[in-house]
This record gives structure tokens, C-alpha cells and sequence, in this order.
């Protein structure tokens, strides 16, 4: 089970109520284009750009290993998918990377939706991954940081994610961060066979 989880602009602007202080916390997100720096000197987050086509492939290949062990899918297929529909003109998907320096150790894949409430926007962040090698130092809490500034200066209304219900550590991690969960959503999809059944029905 999938369950959703949302964050509030007025828990963004507090800096997550997190459970320790980060370094980056606030006051160094001037514009959606700064670049944090985290304790670690070598570390920054920013926005996607050209030059990391290969060092996101290689996050996202372990990634895949992550997610689909004996079954993982190729570097060549990895990296044909990141340039043709992560970063397609179909796409609608912004990424965020955490470098420790040239290397891509985190990513979050995020979109903004409209319509939301008071004709404001709602960030909905699809995926949050840290390397393997790189978990245990707060990577993924400086990447909710900043995209949850990210989330304020587009004037945003809610951050929403889904985690698995079946991910204790993840639901943890979420709500130290102080997200809550939305108990009053349902969470539902077609996939498979359900989803070419309802594609083929007379509209």
C-alpha cells in the first residue's frame, strides 16, 4: 500500500521542523538556481543541468539495482530513458541533483501541478533517491530542504510524495522530517492489463 504524505508551506518556511538543525537550513536559497552548500564543503544541490547526464545515469543505474536486484536494466537503457523521457519535452519532471563534486549522490524528480488551492501550485515530488554508497548523512533531509524552498519561491500552496506503507524506514524518515500523513486521500491506478482494458472502452 501506497500511502501520501504532505508537507505545508508554513512547515517549509520553518525549515521542516526537522529533527537536527541542518547547515543549510535557511536564509541560502535566494533564487530556485542557487546552489546549496551543505557541511560538507564538496557537497551542493541544485537544479539539473547539462554536464550531469552522466553522473545522474550512474545514480539512477543504482537506482535500478536498488529497486530491481537480478532484474536491473542497463546502463545504455538507464541513460537512453533519463534523455529521452526523464528530461523529454513530454516529460514535465524538473530534477534536482545533490553533488559531492562532480558526482550525482542524490536526486529528487519533481513537477509542479495546477490547478491547487487558492489558484496557488502544489509541488508533487515522484521520486527521492540517495546512492547507496552515500546513505546516513542527511543527503535526502538537505534535498527536502531545498525543494521545499524550491516549493515557496513558485508559490506553492503543499509538497506532496507518496511513500510504501511497506517502508518503515521511509514512513520514519518522513515523519521526523514532520510531513503528515493525508488520511483523507485514496490512492488509485490502473496498470497492465486494467490499463488497456479502460484505454479501449468507448469514450
Amino acid at each position: 500500500m501506497t500511502q501520501w504524505t504532505s508537507i505545508t508551506v508554513d512547515q517549509a518556511a520553518s525549515g521542516l521542523h526537522l529533527s537536527h538543525q541542518l547547515p543549510f537550513a535557511k536564509g541560502k536559497f535566494r533564487v530556485a538556481s542557487t546552489v546549496a552548500k551543505s557541511a560538507n564543503p564538496n557537497m551542493e544541490i541544485r537544479l539539473f543541468e547539462g554536464q550531469d547526464v552522466e553522473s545522474v545515469t550512474d545514480l539512477l543505474h543504482d537506482m535500478s539495482r536498488h529497486y530491481n536486484a537480478e532484474n536491473v536494466s542497463t546502463r545504455s537503457a538507464v541513460r537512453a530513458n533519463l534523455i529521452e523521457r526523464i528530461l523529454g519535452p513530454n516529460s514535465g519532471v524538473t530534477l534536482v541533483v545533490a553533488l559531492s563534486g562532480a558526482r550525482a549522490v542524490g536526486l529528487a524528480a519533481i513537477s509542479i501541478l495546477y490547478p491547487a488551492p487558492k489558484e496557488r501550485g502544489q509541488l508533487f515530488m515522484k521520486e527521492l533517491y540517495v546512492h547507496s554508497d552515500f546513505r546516513g548523512g542527511g543527503i535526502g533531509e538537505q534535498l527536502m530542504v531545498w525543494i521545499a524552498k524550491y516549493a515557496i519561491q513558485h508559490d506553492c500552496v503543499r509538497f506532496d510524495w507518496t511513500a510504501e506503507a511497506n517502508n518503515p524506514g521511509a514512513v520514519r524518515f518522513y515523519s521526523a522530517l514532520g510531513a503528515r500523513r493525508v488520511e483523507e486521500k485514496i490512492y488509485f491506478r490502473f496498470e497492465g492489463n486494467d490499463l488497456l482494458s479502460l484505454s479501449e472502452q468507448d469514450a
